[in-house]
């Protein structure tokens, strides 16, 4: 049975609206502490008038809009907004800088900009071009300053001119891209995953269902809204239920948990870091007063760590696994079902998973191979990689199975287990070495703070291994130590070659470490 249809998210938010009414929609609470709270009908209104605002700007259906932004209610007006009159949303994460920002403009087309003020500076050269496609800049804050800039708008007061209702409604069918989503590009230029109606409204019901959301439940979350976790394992779910969805500008470790607390929040979601500076955090005596049902989690986490979180703020993990191009965590914890660390978890309703060999075909249960997942493009899965046939085809296959690239392995009972992305697996002497478990056993050590493992390029062996170390304050090691600890702990093959120090990893803006930017 087909349970979204020709539903769209136009129709979708009016009859939000309707049901829901007066109750909570969103809260977004700023780096201030600062906190800006809508009903379902006063955020249907804000999503009209955004989208009134861009027909009277010349936005058509079809067209591309780039929203650079961090966690706003803007963002979440304009997303929606571009999704009623047709057009397209196209998210850029709020760390890139000129070069990396203008790739996503000229490769989609996209003629406005909305941004903050912050980053005017990274687009104005493109404003100026002559082949550039960017034409307007709009601003969300500072006003004053920005009205003098040349082609600058000014999101807020131009919103409040706009009817409350919409002034025109085009036909939409569940198929309409809805935006683009550009991957993180940690090993080359991000791509563009094409994301439709029926995506994200597919992700509302499948969420929803995953996590057993009801209408009374906050979902609260710090995760980028450009971001696919925010928007598909979060946002598009808790509206679908018509709960409450807090939004955190940014995340805090301070801060945190308050937040956690004082919103009554009943589900989060954490990424391994967040767990590591959250242990970090003076122990408080009103940690365990919080409501929270379950804390989405995703993967890599040392088995110590996940026991200290655990047994700190009496809470347990929901697993998941998934990846931009699959919308939402398609393998995961399932309502009523025994949970089985440190398993992802099990094929969730409308997918099929298999193990496959590099000549796809099906492996036996407990072997070690390449994770396929099989679902409907542009519906359960994302329709395509935009304006990228050939990267589309090598991953997408006709009758639906996408090739995830990551290395897994499934149980008797149908549980799988992650093991390393395929860009993480290094091949040594023809053995192939999982940097995620070798950086798992340095993490153990008293005095490593953060581990990265790369491979790099080895005569004799293939591929070495190198290890970036960041140590706790004030902890000291030697190579000596280091390489002691590791032979100690690991068979000898598995013991990197190479050993770096480090004061800080690079990092994007979901936490994960830029493998690319280590040598």
């Amino acid at each position: 049975m087909d349970i979204i249809g020709e539903r769209n998210l136009r129709q979708t938010w009016d009859d939000l609206a309707d049901c829901y009414g007066d109750k909570t929609a969103l809260i977004v609470e700023n780096q201030q502490g600062a906190a800006a709270s809508y009903s379902y009908r006063e955020l249907n209104e804000q999503i009209n008038q955004t989208a009134n605002l861009f027909l009277s700007l010349g936005v058509e259906q079809g067209d591309k809009v780039a929203l650079h932004l961090h966690n706003c209610a803007e963002f979440m007006f304009c997303w929606f907004g571009l999704a009623k009159i047709g057009a397209i949303a196209v998210p850029i994460n709020a760390n890139l800088l000129h070069d990396e920002s203008a790739y996503i403009v000229n490769l989609c087309q996209v003629g406005l900009v909305v941004t903050a003020a912050a980053f005017h500076p990274l687009y104005a050269p493109l404003e100026q071009g002559n082949l550039s496609p960017l034409r307007q800049i709009m601003l969300i804050d500072a006003c004053d300053e920005g009205a003098s800039l040349p082609a600058t708008l000014c999101f807020h007061p131009l919103k409040q001119a706009q009817p409350r209702q919409l002034t025109q409604v085009v036909a939409l069918k569940a198929e309409d891209t809805a935006e683009i989503l550009f991957t993180s590009g940690t090993t080359s230029r991000p791509k563009g995953v094409v994301i439709t109606h029926y995506n994200l409204l597919f992700a509302g019901y499948y969420t929803a269902w995953q996590c057993a959301l009801r209408e009374d439940d906050v979902y609260l979350t710090p995760m980028p809204a450009f971001h696919i976790d925010c928007q598909c394992t979060a946002a598009m779910p808790t509206f679908t239920v018509g709960a409450t969805f807090v939004l955190l500008e940014k995340y805090s470790a301070r801060a945190f948990w308050g937040q956690i607390c004082r919103y009554r929040a009943t589900l989060t979601e954490c990424i391994p870091l967040m767990i590591k500076t959250l242990l970090m955090q003076p122990l408080m005596p009103w940690e365990r007063q919080h409501c929270l049902r379950d804390v989405l989690f995703y993967l890599n986490l040392p088995a110590a760590e996940k026991e200290a979180f655990l047994q700190r703020f009496g809470v347990r993990l929901l697993s998941s696994y998934g990846m931009t191009e699959t919308i939402v965590g398609l393998i995961g914890d399932r309502p009523g079902d025994k949970r089985r660390w440190p398993s992802i978890g099990r094929v969730g309703m409308g997918y099929e998973a298999q193990i496959r060999d590099g000549n796809a075909n099906p492996l036996a249960t407990g072997l070690v191979g390449e994770l396929w997942v099989k679902g409907v493009p542009g519906k359960t899965l994302f329709k395509e990689y935009y304006n990228q046939p050939q990267a589309t085809a090598s991953v997408l296959h006709p009758e639906g199975w996408l090739r995830t690239g990551d290395y897994a392995y499934v149980d008797a009972e149908g549980f799988f287990y992650f093991i390393d992305r395929s860009s993480n697996m290094v091949k040594r002497c023809g053995e192939n070495i999982s940097c995620a478990e070798i950086e798992n056993i340095i993490a153990s050590h008293p005095d490593v703070r953060e581990v990265a493992v790369i491979g790099v390029k080895d005569a004799i062996r293939d591929e070495a291994l190198k290890a970036f170390v960041v140590l706790e304050p004030g902890s000291q090691m030697s190579d000596e130590d280091f390489f002691h600890f590791c032979g100690g702990h690991m068979a000898k093959f598995k013991v990197p070659t190479f050993l770096e120090f480090k004061e800080s990893l690079p990092r994007s803006c979901s936490g994960k470490i830029i493998k690319k930017s280590l040598c």
